[in-house]
């Protein structure tokens, strides 16, 4: 499963956009910068070779269904 190659806290900033949450948000949330966030959740695009947020969410299996 493509999720186990992201970290910790790259797949909970996931988590945390998949419910609706902001950047500040999540930074408020896991004591971070928003900077900090921005990187982790950039990392995790990568890992996941995914092109958006929305793309990157659907390959780590934490998209919403409709």
């Amino acid at each position: 499963m493509k999720d186990r190659m992201l970290s910790p806290l790259e797949k909970t900033c996931l988590r945390w956009i998949s419910r609706g949450r902001t950047i500040a948000e999540i930074a408020l949330l896991e004591g971070k910068t928003v900077t900090e966030i921005e990187g982790y959740l950039q990392r995790a695009l990568a890992t996941l070779k995914a092109g958006s947020t929305e793309e990157a969410l659907d390959k780590a299996n934490l998209l919403e269904p409709e």
